[in-house]
């Protein structure tokens, strides 16, 4: 192989290939790092050719990662993150701890940067953010990162804990409620909805837990009652959920309300609203699933409470 040709590569091309491997989905890091469609097209075809490898494969999921892209993931990743590093020292420097790296789960990751932009300009706040999506390293990153906000989904506040017990752990929602995500022609929509009926069918995960992909309460109520379900993978990219619920059998449920709103006439899928019920009976069994706030113990200056304050009234809407 050919050696490759370090000048032409550039930190853009190495962040989107970063978020690519995380996100499978060149629409979602088109809004997580606000960079237009095109040029995210655009530099994953000069990634391929400087690496003289296709990297990702199409799926009607989504993007999914070859070997090859597996292999320099951590190493693009380093590089990015240390010029992430050099950004908060001279933010740091010229901006009081101005800088923040926020983390989000992928499934609403989407709706916090505009929202957020839109506050800190009404506000005239001289704050810097960088939004990326929750991966099971992103703890590690508040433990080492003053700078660090992360969103997670967790058992609790023990659970972070038991990593170091001087975080700050805030629970920003209960997520009690739950949405049921199909394609709009799904034979379940000709039958009464509950817990059983939705186990007949494969089942997509959309949750990251700490370390790992991790039983969503809908799983373990499978599991604690002895129904079968066919978990066929994890998908955490709302988009490559869309995508790939579009035109198949499988389905999908989400607690976050967000996700529940963004399905237009155009979508081709349907959501619903799990009944009072079926969430009665599933969270009699199951513990639902707590959306918490982590924090570095120094983050305690006076942008870092403002932007926590907007953070918790946002998700507030969005869950």
């Amino acid at each position: 192989m050919k050696p490759i040709d370090l000048d032409k590569l550039d930190l853009l091309t190495l962040s989107i290939l970063v978020s690519l491997y995380e996100n499978k989905s060149a629409t979602h890091v088109s809004r997580i790092l606000d960079v237009p469609a095109s040029k995210i097209s655009r530099c994953l075809h000069t990634a391929r050719l400087i690496f003289g490898d296709e990297l990702f494969i199409r799926r009607k999921y989504g993007l999914v990662p070859n070997d090859y892209a597996g292999k320099i993931y951590p190493i693009a990743k380093e590089i990015v993150d240390c010029a992430k590093n050099f950004n908060r020292v001279n933010s740091a420097e010229q901006s009081h701890n101005r800088y923040f790296e926020l983390v989000i789960p992928g499934m609403i990751a989407y709706a916090y940067p505009r929202a957020l932009m839109k506050s800190i300009k009404e506000h005239n706040k001289n704050i810097h953010i960088n939004v990326s999506s929750w991966n099971s390293h992103s703890l590690e990153s508040v433990i080492s990162d003053p700078h660090s906000i992360v969103m997670c989904c967790c058992k609790g506040p023990e659970e972070i804990l038991c990593f170091d017990q001087k975080l700050q752990v805030e629970v920003l929602a209960t997520m009690n409620r739950q949405y049921l995500l199909s394609c709009r022609k799904h034979p379940i929509l000709k039958q009464d909805i509950s817990l059983e009926t939705i186990a007949k069918y494969p089942y997509i995960n959309t949750l990251i837990g700490i370390q790992a992909p991790i039983l969503n309460p809908f799983q373990e109520y499978c599991q604690a009652k002895d129904l079968s379900l066919n978990t066929e993978m994890t998908i955490t990219s709302v988009s490559s959920l869309f995508d790939y619920l579009s035109d198949c059998q499988s389905l999908a449920i989400t607690p976050y309300k967000a996700v529940y709103d963004m399905l237009d006439d155009d979508s081709g899928l349907h959501a619903c609203q799990l009944s009072e019920y079926e969430c009665n009976r599933l969270f009699e069994v199951v513990e639902p699933l707590k959306l918490v706030l982590v924090t570095h113990p120094s983050v305690d200056n006076e942008d870092a409470a403002w932007l926590k304050k907007q953070i918790r009234e946002l998700t507030h809407e969005l869950i």
